[in-house]
């Protein structure tokens, strides 16, 4: 798993460097969140590992903000949430995505891809990106965000073969993919895609299936008799197939006879 952070807002401290395991979220002298090492000084938990990320607070009467959304015992959170804590903002930046394919793709995506809408007016909706999608304010666009700083084309996004491509059409500030601002890139399953900061989407996919590995048919091994060697004759060939347990049993009534038969004289 890729490592995260917890970006403050302005940046005006250090990002939170969050590798897989368990950390304690504490406060410093001054009152920001920092990472502590005795759990008991913590005021919230996070947790990493190939499940997904979680939050937990462990102060019940605590009540935090994940994307403006109360929190009051656990929560799950993706990179690009954002955190409000006393007063404080913290973004949970993840991967960064990969650079945006330079020519259109001609071959077809490997498998059909969606974005769905996690917060904002859109919430609980579906688009299709088996397409190519463009985003802005006009209402015959596919992804239509009225909105104040959102143009009529805003940015287009494009399915390939290896995901979905977006860029940004002219001025329009970049996208937040995973906490980072792009002007494009390459979205994979899972990203989570922001615009204008309110309006939330994760892009979903099935995982590809991998191509059944090939059946390879064994040779057909041609069976050559042995070279007739010499012939046993029928007795020897009888006495071989005597079990061994017959033949001692044999013997020992032969002995058994012979020792009556010399007793009596």
């Amino acid at each position: 798993m890729n490592t995260l952070r917890l970006r403050f807002a302005n940046g005006e401290r250090d990002d939170l460097v969050l590798g897989a395991g368990v950390h304690a979220v504490g406060q410093d002298n001054d009152g920001h969140p920092c990472l502590v090492d005795d759990s008991h000084d913590a005021r919230l938990q996070i947790s990493i590992d190939r499940r997904g990320i979680w939050l937990q607070l462990r102060e019940q009467s605590q009540v935090m903000h994940v994307n403006g959304r109360p929190v009051r015992r656990m929560a799950m959170l993706r990179a690009g949430d954002v955190l409000h804590l006393d007063g404080v903002d913290l973004t949970l930046v993840g991967a960064r995505p990969g650079p945006a394919p330079a020519t259109a793709a001609n071959d077809p995506p490997s498998a059909r891809a969606v974005l769905r809408a996690v917060g904002g007016p859109h919430h609980g909706r579906c688009f299709d990106l088996d397409h190519p999608c463009v985003v802005g304010s006009r209402p015959e666009a596919d992804l239509c965000i009225a909105e104040p700083g959102i143009p009529d084309q805003h940015s287009r996004l494009e399915p390939h073969s290896d995901g979905v491509s977006f860029r940004t059409l002219g001025a329009s500030g970049g996208i937040e993919v995973n906490g980072h601002r792009l002007d494009e890139g390459l979205l994979m399953a899972g990203d989570q895609v922001v615009f204008n900061a309110s309006h939330r989407f994760v892009l979903e996919a099935p995982r590809a299936m991998a191509p059944p590995e090939p059946v390879v048919q064994e040779a057909a091994v041609e069976w050559t008799p042995a070279e007739a060697g010499p012939q046993r004759s029928p007795l020897m060939a009888s006495l071989r197939r005597i079990p061994w347990l017959l033949l001692a049993a044999l013997l020992m009534a032969g002995a058994l006879a012979l020792l009556l038969l010399y007793g009596v004289r």
